[in-house]
């Protein structure tokens, strides 16, 4: 037959050694679009599979040299599409161990003869339609192996760069301060005020590669809590007094209000301060001079402890937020430059948060503000009451 359409159309093999019933497949599918291949038993049906690679194969049982079982599983048992190419049993034996034979072949499905004839094309559609889905969920599936090792890949030179990066700051940083606290020798003025610039550049840059490190273990799952009873009212006392000196140069109002009798919590101290002075310190620097941050900390009803930072700063859209929380993430590159920072503070203070099992939620609006909001779960809540402040 002319076979110049097979590539247009879904193909179906037919293997049967019945001419009549080849004629009346042959009729139907063609009639519903497919392109129809023969062959009269398992062996011309390999042949024509390896010659043609069929979408669907109709496979009769009982036939001359090489019977439907054999081929089903001489198809199975070779590499590549044959090995899962849907096979449909077409078939006058329709007893219970003739179709559990077939199946255990390696058979997709099973219709018994005499068919009717008028649905075989919604079945084959339906196989078609299924096998379609069966290989996009293993491209999905192939994609996202491809995208966690390249994540791997990223999160892995990041780690190793980092470390890298502290070796030589620790001299910069270690040198320039014994030259600013005069350690060996007075130096003049100049030099001092040199020497301190070069301190605070390298603290800066210090802490953004601390940042990178720990977004990597987080992104490689490597990034653990060491966990301790806190009390998370001292935990807010201390970010709190941490943080007034930066909101006094900024000219901006800042103020805490911590609840009375809050439970101790089980969780890592040092991670829960990080989350607070990376909000709080949020807070302020993109706050204008006299505006006002606000802290509370509070038991959030019958879910646990909430941390709520509020300011009256720049503020940003719905669709700005998703951004924000994207490591390296700028909203705006330009505010950006105005206020420092790489864009890794909110994305890895919302891991550390949901480190702890807890959540992070933002809402906010342009020149009005932002109120962020980090919920501890009850789960790690102690049944002892931390005393009051």
């Amino acid at each position: 037959m002319d076979q110049s359409g097979l590539t247009a159309r879904p193909s179906i093999l037919v293997v049967d050694d019945d001419p009549i019933v080849c004629e009346v497949i042959r009729a139907t599918l063609e009639n519903a679009g497919f392109a129809v291949i023969e062959a009269s038993d398992g062996i011309e049906g390999c042949e024509l599979y390896e010659e043609h690679r069929p979408d669907v194969l109709l496979v009769d049982i009982m036939m001359p040299r090489m019977d439907g079982y054999e081929l089903c599983r001489e198809l199975r048992g070779r590499a590549g599409a044959a090995g899962c190419v849907p096979i449909l049993v077409v078939t006058s034996l329709d007893d219970l161990p003739s179709i559990a034979r077939a199946y255990d072949a390696g058979a997709t499905d099973f219709m018994s003869k005499p068919a009717n004839w008028a649905i075989l094309n919604y079945r084959v559609r339906y196989i078609l339609r299924a096998e379609e889905l069966r290989r996009n969920q293993d491209r999905l599936i192939a994609a996202k192996e491809v995208a966690e090792s390249a994540n791997r890949s990223k999160s892995d030179f990041l780690a190793n760069m980092s470390h890298e990066l502290r070796t030589p700051l620790n001299a910069i940083i270690g040198f320039s301060t014994m030259m600013s606290e005069h350690m060996f020798g007075p130096l003049s003025d100049k030099y001092v005020e040199y020497a301190d610039l070069i301190s605070t550049s390298g603290r800066h840059l210090l802490a953004i590669i601390s940042d990178i490190l720990d977004l990597a273990r987080a992104d490689a799952d490597k990034l653990l809590l060491t966990e301790e009873i806190v009390n998370i009212g001292d935990i807010a006392k201390l970010g709190s007094q941490m943080i007034e000196d930066m909101a006094n140069r900024a000219q901006v109002d800042f103020a805490s209000e911590i609840e009375e009798h809050l439970p101790l919590i089980s969780a890592d101290a040092a991670k829960l301060t990080q989350i607070l002075l990376n909000l709080l310190t949020n807070a302020i620097k993109f706050t204008k001079p006299g505006g006002r941050v606000r802290l509370n900390v509070t038991r959030h009803g019958c879910q646990g402890i909430a941390f709520r930072i509020e300011d009256t700063g720049i503020g940003m859209s719905a669709e700005q937020i998703p951004i924000a929380l994207e490591p390296f993430g700028q909203v705006d590159a330009g505010i950006a430059r105005r206020h420092g920072g790489v864009g890794l503070g909110l994305p890895l203070t919302k891991r550390l948060v949901e480190l702890h099992g807890g959540t992070l939620e933002i809402d906010s609006q342009p020149n009005i503000g932002t109120v962020v909001t980090v919920t501890l779960p009850e789960s790690r809540l102690c049944q002892t009451t931390a005393p009051s402040l």
